[in-house]
């Protein structure tokens, strides 16, 4: 069983490796976002892509908040706000596939301030 509750600690403190230790090592997360369009979404490839990426948001100057979440057995879907610390925010709406306790795919539409 995904330990969501471990996934949400990590995102929320943005612990890059805890984060990134719960995506399957084929995982994939697709962006939907503002300045991509539709049919080119930001997409990573793979853990290690994925941690990669993470890393960068680790050191970045902004906070991170699950809410709304509905966890449905190997689909979780959730809503965060990223806060970029000036007054403005991000809105995600994210959806988790889950297979054999880790992430094998993350969907995630964006809107900004």
């Amino acid at each position: 069983m995904f330990d969501f509750a471990a996934f949400k600690r990590a995102y929320e403190a943005k612990d890059a490796a805890a984060w990134a230790a719960c995506y399957a090592e084929d995982a994939e997360w697709i962006e939907y976002r503002h300045q991509n369009p539709p049919r080119r979404p930001h997409r990573l490839k793979g853990r290690a892509a994925i941690a990669t990426f993470l890393r960068q948001v680790e050191a970045w100057p902004i906070g991170l908040k699950i809410e709304d979440e509905i966890l449905a057995g190997d689909r979780i879907a959730f809503r965060s706000w990223v806060d970029l610390g000036d007054g403005r925010r991000i809105i995600e709406h994210v959806m988790l596939y889950i297979e054999k306790s880790l992430i094998i795919r993350q969907i995630e539409v964006e809107a900004c301030d």
